[in-house]
């Protein structure tokens, strides 16, 4: 019921194509996209969850409950996947970087969402967590939108470095260091991303 929702009949003044989901699609922002339902001949109301192909058992659902990994899962631990977990992404410098060896400072840029809440703060690290350095966060230029961030570290030498990153929301969540609660389908890890650099 969030008054950003849209159903979609049109883009760009043209009526909605095959290939985006016509003749009428929902998009529903901050949530996954099995919840933007496509090739729409007819809308009506349910009282139940959505239970058409592809949808229901396993798929884009998460544990209610933890589940030990690998177990057989139970379907009515199971609740659909609502809105995305608080994530950040580092997009420069690249996985595998190599810098020469009179490099001591790097500029770091990425990207972080929060689903369909904001992110609060990011945080980078180049001592695998040990500390942690505040980033520069921009504003969202919506309240779904990819909010952009940037940072420089100081490297202390040469050698070998992981960078890693990490997202709080505006409720406090934080991203954590590993993909935790387990599910069948893999729905909602949200771990630190990390990449590694080399400076020789």
């Amino acid at each position: 019921m969030d008054a950003n929702n849209l159903i979609v009949f049109a883009m760009n003044g043209q009526p909605l194509s095959n290939i985006h989901g016509g003749p009428v699609r929902l998009v529903i922002p901050g949530w996954p996209g099995s919840v933007s339902s496509k090739w729409f001949t007819r809308i009506f109301v349910r009282d139940k969850v959505h239970d058409g192909p592809g949808m229901g058992g396993t798929s884009y659902r998460v544990a209610i409950n933890p589940m030990i990994p690998g177990d057989k899962p139970d379907d009515k631990n199971f609740r659909d996947l609502e809105s995305m977990p608080v994530r950040s992404i580092i997009t420069s410098p690249m996985n595998g970087t190599s810098f020469g060896k009179e490099v001591r400072e790097v500029r770091l840029r990425g990207a972080a969402w929060a689903g369909d809440l904001t992110v609060q703060r990011v945080d980078v690290s180049i001592d695998f967590g040990a500390s942690w350095t505040t980033a520069q966060l921009s504003p969202p230029k919506n309240p779904y939108d990819w909010q952009r961030w940037t940072a420089t570290v100081k490297l202390p030498s040469e050698g070998y470095y992981e960078v890693w990153t990490r997202a709080t929301d505006s409720r406090g969540i934080m991203q954590p260091h590993v993909a935790g609660n387990w599910n069948p389908q893999g729905y909602g890890g949200n771990p630190m991303h990390r990449v590694a650099i080399r400076v020789a």
